[in-house]
């Protein structure tokens, strides 16, 4: 079989991005990295770290996180491969900056709201589906 052969489709190795399979899949090594940094960031930092990763968990495990939009997903999905790496990474190279303790702090304290956000909008998801399913049981069998 060639590169070029249509035999087979190809089929993407891992999650589709944007779904809670990709922010399960971005955990994993989140929680395993945060765990590799031992006292490279300081103790606010990496109670924030996982802070953030306790909101990702909240997200994959609510069975009404699939009615989260897309755009949340691959939000969450990046806050554990990118957002708070990067955030983390950056402070490591510029820790002899002054300020730059308070920078990070400032910068996780953002990415833990969004996260924070993003569970609680899972959990409010659940609850409109909830609400839409009993007026249009109501409409169709009202009450007699």
């Amino acid at each position: 079989m060639g590169w070029f052969s249509r035999d087979e489709p190809q089929r993407p190795s891992g999650p589709t991005p944007g779904t809670v399979e990709a922010v399960g899949a971005a955990l994993v090594p989140y929680v395993r990295w945060l765990r590799s940094l031992g006292s490279q960031v300081p103790g606010r930092a990496m109670v924030l770290c996982r802070l953030i990763g306790d909101h990702l968990e909240d997200v994959v495990s609510d069975p009404s996180a699939k009615l989260l939009d897309v755009q949340t997903l691959v939000t969450l999905e990046r806050t554990a491969s990118a957002h708070v790496p990067d955030t983390i990474n950056a402070y490591l190279a510029a820790r002899g900056v002054s300020g730059a303790q308070d920078m990070l702090i400032r910068q996780l304290t953002t990415i833990e709201g969004v996260a924070a956000s993003a569970a609680k909008r899972s959990i409010e998801s659940a609850r409109d589906a909830l609400e839409i399913q009993g007026a249009f049981l109501e409409e169709k069998f009202g009450h007699g």
